[in-house]
């Protein structure tokens, strides 16, 4: 439990909304979906051995996987056919993002400090493309409450860009008495997401229930043939990272890097929704 004056706060790169992550967002969710689907498959294979109303089953399958499984960009969901239930629940709002230290604790006397000390940190940090590898891969949350599909950054671009970057962000959290608990994570960006606990399926198909991390996971998903969003492996998926944001509360402080045009990083940023790819 927070003490009084401590706020929550989170450090991450913000990714805009392109097409490109929206068709993305599509793939993962259509993945997503059909983990979601075998799972039910086979939790209710266990409840029920015997079923005389198979067909009536995988028709109840698809109907549940449909309210269990979310797209991570917010937008895509208000797309999407809601039941009375789900019209009924607070919408969840979240940018799409890539965490880089989450979440650590701010005391409202140090929030001035800390975010000026963070800027001067990266006041020399140049903007950068950042490379995704195309198969998705399977994350699970500390609370193990929710799994991820996400495209997680490629191990050479994670120790060009991202390490150094993890560096100067450790370096001042370090002043301010701060841990970044995910140091050794693997930088990702999740699209969507599901509630389903689908520990049984993984196991089903021999992989460390123990994780939280498992890639190439359209591996273990028979049918794999996705809609027309998918991509070919040879495309490549990348973003543009020009920032980084610190939420601290819900006030969201900017520090933008270096361009190739300087003018443009002193510009005060408005675009509290939008992202830092451009």
């Amino acid at each position: 439990m927070l003490n009084r004056g401590d706020f929550n706060s989170y450090i991450y790169i913000p990714v805009k909304n392109k097409e490109d992550v929206r068709k993305r967002s599509q793939v993962c969710f259509e993945l997503l979906q059909k983990l979601v689907e075998k799972q039910l498959s086979i939790s209710k294979d266990k409840e029920k051995e015997t079923n005389p109303y198979n067909h009536q089953r995988d028709e109840l399958n698809l109907g549940e996987a449909s309210k269990h499984v979310f797209y991570q960009l917010d937008e895509l969901n208000k797309c999407r056919k809601r039941t009375k239930q789900e019209g009924t629940k607070k919408e969840f709002k979240n940018h799409i993002h890539i965490t880089i230290a989450d979440p650590v604790q701010i005391k409202k006397h140090m929030i001035t400090s800390f975010v000026t000390k963070l800027r001067e940190e990266l006041q020399t940090q140049s903007c950068f493309h950042l490379f995704f590898k195309n198969s998705i891969d399977l994350y699970r949350n500390q609370k193990q409450t929710k799994y991820f599909c996400a495209y997680s950054v490629t191990p050479d671009q994670q120790e060009m860009h991202l390490d150094i970057l993890l560096k100067k962000i450790e370096n001042v959290l370090e002043k301010f008495g701060l841990t970044n608990q995910y140091a050794n994570r693997i930088c990702h960006l999740s699209l969507a997401y599901t509630d389903i606990n689908l520990g049984p399926l993984l196991e089903e198909s021999q992989l460390n229930v123990g994780d939280t991390f498992w890639p190439d996971i359209e591996k273990i998903v028979e049918d794999n043939n996705l809609s027309s969003s998918s991509t070919p492996e040879s495309d490549e998926f990348c973003i543009y990272v020009n920032r980084i944001c610190v939420l601290v509360g819900n006030t969201v402080y900017e520090s933008r890097f270096r361009s190739l045009h300087d003018d443009l990083s002193i510009l005060q940023s408005d675009e509290s929704g939008d992202s830092s790819t451009e």
